[in-house]
Protein backbone atom coordinates (compact mmCIF):
# COMPACT_ATOMS: atom_id res chain seq x y z
CA UNK A 1 0.00 0.00 0.00
CA UNK A 2 1.24 3.62 -0.83
CA UNK A 3 0.74 6.77 1.66
CA UNK A 4 0.45 9.58 -0.46
CA UNK A 5 2.22 12.88 0.88
CA UNK A 6 -0.19 14.26 2.88
CA UNK A 7 -1.32 11.12 4.88
CA UNK A 8 2.57 10.54 5.39
CA UNK A 9 2.48 13.86 7.10
CA UNK A 10 -0.31 12.89 9.29
CA UNK A 11 1.61 9.77 10.20
CA UNK A 12 4.95 11.67 11.03
CA UNK A 13 2.68 14.46 13.30
CA UNK A 14 0.70 11.55 15.12
CA UNK A 15 4.08 9.90 16.04
CA UNK A 16 5.48 12.58 17.23
CA UNK A 17 2.68 13.80 19.08
CA UNK A 18 2.65 10.44 20.63
CA UNK A 19 7.34 10.45 21.28
CA UNK A 20 6.07 13.69 22.79
CA UNK A 21 3.60 12.67 25.16
CA UNK A 22 5.74 9.55 26.26
CA UNK A 23 8.55 11.92 27.21
CA UNK A 24 6.54 14.21 29.34
CA UNK A 25 5.15 10.97 31.43
CA UNK A 26 8.82 10.17 31.91
CA UNK A 27 10.03 13.36 33.06
CA UNK A 28 6.97 13.94 35.17
CA UNK A 29 7.28 10.38 37.05
CA UNK A 30 11.22 11.39 37.31
CA UNK A 31 11.58 14.94 38.59
CA UNK A 32 8.09 15.06 40.25
CA UNK A 33 9.16 18.18 41.78
CA UNK A 34 10.32 20.25 38.83
CA UNK A 35 7.40 18.97 36.98
CA UNK A 36 5.17 20.47 39.81
CA UNK A 37 7.45 23.75 40.09
CA UNK A 38 6.99 24.24 35.96
CA UNK A 39 2.95 23.66 35.61
CA UNK A 40 2.52 26.16 38.39
CA UNK A 41 4.93 29.15 36.97
CA UNK A 42 1.67 30.61 35.81
CA UNK A 43 0.13 30.66 39.17
CA UNK A 44 3.14 32.59 40.53
CA UNK A 45 2.40 35.94 42.35
CA UNK A 46 2.70 38.84 40.28
CA UNK A 47 5.71 40.91 40.39
CA UNK A 48 3.53 44.32 40.27
CA UNK A 49 3.39 44.99 44.17
CA UNK A 50 0.82 48.12 43.89
CA UNK A 51 -1.83 46.33 43.93
CA UNK A 52 -3.22 45.58 47.36
CA UNK A 53 -2.79 41.67 48.17
CA UNK A 54 -5.55 39.56 48.79
CA UNK A 55 -6.21 38.36 52.71
CA UNK A 56 -7.10 35.09 51.29
CA UNK A 57 -3.76 34.73 49.22
CA UNK A 58 -1.80 31.14 48.43
CA UNK A 59 -0.67 29.19 51.69
CA UNK A 60 2.42 30.02 52.90
CA UNK A 61 5.39 28.05 52.30
CA UNK A 62 6.96 25.82 55.26
CA UNK A 63 10.17 27.51 56.36
CA UNK A 64 12.52 25.19 55.47
CA UNK A 65 14.92 23.27 57.97
CA UNK A 66 18.56 24.18 58.18
CA UNK A 67 21.52 22.18 59.54
CA UNK A 68 21.63 24.89 62.92
CA UNK A 69 18.23 24.50 63.22
CA UNK A 70 18.59 20.53 63.61
CA UNK A 71 20.92 20.90 66.01
CA UNK A 72 18.57 22.64 68.30
CA UNK A 73 15.40 21.16 67.77
CA UNK A 74 16.30 17.42 66.65
CA UNK A 75 15.85 15.44 63.72
CA UNK A 76 12.89 15.10 62.02
CA UNK A 77 10.92 11.76 62.52
CA UNK A 78 9.93 10.07 59.27
CA UNK A 79 7.45 7.81 60.74
CA UNK A 80 5.34 10.82 62.41
CA UNK A 81 6.17 13.64 60.47
CA UNK A 82 2.96 15.31 58.37
CA UNK A 83 3.51 16.59 54.70
CA UNK A 84 4.00 19.78 55.97
CA UNK A 85 6.80 18.76 58.28
CA UNK A 86 8.26 16.86 55.66
CA UNK A 87 7.85 19.83 53.48
CA UNK A 88 10.57 21.67 55.55
CA UNK A 89 12.91 19.67 54.60
CA UNK A 90 15.35 21.10 51.64
CA UNK A 91 14.52 19.59 47.96
CA UNK A 92 10.85 18.40 49.13
CA UNK A 93 8.06 19.84 47.62
CA UNK A 94 4.29 18.79 48.20
CA UNK A 95 4.60 16.47 45.48
CA UNK A 96 7.33 14.32 47.00
CA UNK A 97 5.96 14.84 50.66
CA UNK A 98 2.64 13.02 49.54
CA UNK A 99 4.62 10.28 48.07
CA UNK A 100 6.95 9.82 51.39
CA UNK A 101 3.24 9.68 52.99
CA UNK A 102 2.20 7.25 50.68
CA UNK A 103 5.10 4.62 51.04
CA UNK A 104 4.78 5.01 54.42
CA UNK A 105 1.08 4.40 54.44
CA UNK A 106 1.83 1.21 51.75
CA UNK A 107 4.60 -0.29 53.41
CA UNK A 108 4.45 0.35 56.78
CA UNK A 109 6.98 2.39 59.19
CA UNK A 110 10.20 3.35 57.60
CA UNK A 111 12.67 0.92 59.39
CA UNK A 112 16.12 2.76 58.28
CA UNK A 113 16.64 6.22 56.80
CA UNK A 114 17.77 4.65 53.65
CA UNK A 115 14.30 3.32 52.84
CA UNK A 116 13.72 6.57 51.35
CA UNK A 117 15.75 5.84 48.24
CA UNK A 118 12.66 3.54 47.56
CA UNK A 119 10.68 6.81 47.83
CA UNK A 120 9.79 7.80 43.85
CA UNK A 121 11.09 11.25 43.26
CA UNK A 122 13.62 10.66 45.37
CA UNK A 123 16.72 10.80 44.38
CA UNK A 124 20.77 10.16 45.91
CA UNK A 125 21.36 13.90 45.62
CA UNK A 126 18.15 15.24 47.67
CA UNK A 127 18.54 12.07 49.85
CA UNK A 128 22.55 12.74 51.15
CA UNK A 129 20.72 16.61 51.60
CA UNK A 130 18.42 15.68 54.26
CA UNK A 131 20.23 12.74 55.79
CA UNK A 132 21.17 13.96 58.50
CA UNK A 133 18.00 16.28 59.03
CA UNK A 134 15.71 12.95 59.70
CA UNK A 135 15.33 9.84 61.80
CA UNK A 136 13.26 6.70 62.16
CA UNK A 137 13.31 5.89 65.39
CA UNK A 138 11.52 7.70 68.22
CA UNK A 139 13.38 10.34 70.35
Amino acid sequence: MIYRRRELWLLLVLATSLGVGLAVSEFRRGLPDLAERLENLDTAAPSDRSAPASPAGPPARPQKISEAQTKLDGQLNLNRATAGDLRRLPGVGPTLAGQIIRARERQGPFTTIDDLLHVPGMGSKKFERIRDLVTVREQ
